[in-house]
């Protein structure tokens, strides 16, 4: 198994002090001292304030009933009209997770009471672009309390009404109970219909923020950004919003029934537990300490162990295949990936890039089925057009490839047959060393907010660059602006991709073509119901 690393416990004392700078330059004289901003919704009227920055913000707000008691593991459901007034000055509770420094959400208060949304904007006008962002972290941590999702340096900067949500997470949101219980059957995927939920309730009440709902764009990040695509082929989920933007995440980073099944039994060994009705007595610290030994005995669980189960009822059994079959259709899609995705895992591994070939196999997503191609021969057959990379490089390389680019370009082309597409490679490296442009990285310029483990400095250039084009895209449709170079959408036939970078932007013709071509055949053959997954 590779070694956890001390490392960690440095990165806690960084997220730490970024959880300070958010405490001293956001919370108590912003929420306390600062004017008062009400919206009326037909759930109740909620008192916000007004920050330095003139955003008016609104923390903390459910969006659905708490999923506590008897509705623990069950979809979430619609709360009741109110008229009373309530506070909105405070983020509310982090999902149930383990405590990790390098998830400042995590590191907050957290309760099983989590489904609550942040909404900020500035100025007063109305049918502003709505904009909601699904936090990443791997369907097991995060939340929209991390200070890297504070919205205020976007909302300050453009007309724009943006929501960040919480959704349900690891056990509580993506473990498939259903073989165990049958009334338990949508155990697996709680967490996207905890994002539905927010949807709709964005689609009912973000007009009284100034937002219009019928211009509503979703984006994410990571786990996120396999949301936001799930979401696009999810028919819960249509009318709900028109455009998305996917950031580092496809749609093969799901579980079948089966396997998720067998994970869920396990679960149950470790428990102790032989019903549910024994599991639904526990309070939730117990919970958690049993998820916490359940991914302590079972490899890379917390990595790989909680992706959405597909079963074909409220999620696509194949997504990938519905993605390509045109499920998406009238969805405008911004999407792309970060050069270095995988490099992002040394801040939890030691030699992750040298160590990558002997443990990709647990956590590939891709070559998932017994059926698929063996992942040795698919390297075997990729090796030899990059013999200039020298090994463990060129592996690793393979293995970005494989999991991360070749697999977002496919989505990217899927969905231009249906609709307008613009892709992007953002090669911005990271401030700290060794991590280049890793998974996460373009997180602080697309919120303005620093991330102390990547990139506690984020380029104001490069900031405003990525804000604009973010904003134009949830605007228009388009993510052109005066910013940067024309941006060319991408279609099979035209394979532009905009590289990111301070050093400048520039769009490139069949960027990755060589790597799409030998490797697009392991995702058809898997994703498009050639060998079931």
């Amino acid at each position: 198994m590779i070694e956890k690393i001390s490392r960690r416990d440095f990165i806690k004392t960084a997220a730490i002090t970024t959880l300070a700078f958010a405490a001293t330059n956001f919370f108590p004289h912003d929420a306390t001292a600062a004017k008062t901003c009400t919206a009326r919704t037909r759930y109740g009227t909620y008192n916000g304030f007004v920050g330095k920055r003139g955003v008016k913000t609104w923390l903390g707000i459910p969006y659905a009933k708490p999923p506590v008691g008897a509705l623990r593991w069950h979809a979430p459901e619609s709360l009741e009209a109110s008229d009373k007034t309530f506070d909105a000055k405070k983020f509310g509770c982090s999902p149930i997770q383990d405590r990790d420094p390098v998830e400042p959400a995590s590191l907050l208060e957290q309760s099983e009471d989590c489904l609550k949304l942040n909404v900020f904007t500035r100025g007063a006008a109305k049918n502003l672009p709505v904009m909601v962002f699904i936090p990443g972290g791997g369907f097991v941590s995060g939340g929209s309390g991390d200070p890297i999702y504070n919205g205020t340096n976007f909302a300050a900067a453009h007309d724009v009404v943006l929501v960040t949500i919480n959704y349900r997470l690891n056990i509580f949101g993506f473990m498939n109970f259903a073989s165990i219980d049958s009334s338990l059957g949508d155990s697996g995927y709680l967490g996207i219909k905890d994002q539905v939920a927010a949807l709709t309730w964005v689609k009912e009440n973000i007009s009284a923020f100034g937002g219009d709902p019928d211009n509503v764009t979703v984006f994410g990040e990571s786990a996120g950004s396999i949301s936001t695509i799930l979401l696009t082929v999810t028919p819960a989920a249509q009318g709900l919003f028109g455009k998305a933007i996917a950031q580092s995440g496809h749609a093969i980073f799901c579980h079948d029934p089966q396997h998720s099944a067998v994970l869920a039994d396990k679960f149950m060994e470790v428990s102790g537990c032989e019903k549910m009705s024994e599991l639904m007595a526990k309070p939730t610290a117990e919970l958690e300490q049993l998820y916490e030994k359940f991914c302590a005995e079972i490899p890379f669980a917390s990595d790989v162990g909680f992706f959405p189960t597909c079963d074909g009822k409220f999620l696509p059994e194949l997504p990938f295949k519905a993605l390509k079959d045109g499920a998406s259709k009238g969805v405008k899609l911004l999407t792309g990936t970060t050069a270095d995705e995988w490099r992002y895992w040394s801040l939890y591994y030691d030699n992750i890039v040298k160590q990558m070939k002997n443990y990709h196999s647990a956590f590939n997503g891709v070559l998932y089925s017994e059926d698929a191609q063996k992942l040795e021969d698919v390297y075997a057959a990729w090796e030899p057009n990059h013999t200039e990379l020298a090994e463990p490089e060129r592996y690793f390389e393979f293995a970005n490839q494989l999991d991360w680019r070749v697999g977002q370009e496919l989505a990217a082309e899927y969905q231009s047959a249906f609709d307008d597409v613009y892709y992007y490679l953002f090669s911005q490296k990271a401030a700290v060393n060794d991590l280049g442009s890793c998974h996460a990285v373009d997180l602080p310029f697309v919120f303005g907010n620093p991330s102390p483990d990547i990139e506690p400095r984020p380029s104001k250039k490069l900031v405003k660059q990525v804000q604009a084009s973010w904003a134009a895209f949830a605007a228009t449709g388009d993510p052109n602006n005066a910013l940067i170079p024309h941006w060319t959408s991408y279609t099979a036939a035209d394979r532009q991709t905009m590289e990111i970078n301070a050093k400048g932007w520039a769009c490139h013709k069949n960027l990755n073509v060589d790597n799409l071509t030998t490797l697009r055949g392991v995702y058809e053959e898997t994703f498009l119901g050639a060998v079931g997954k």
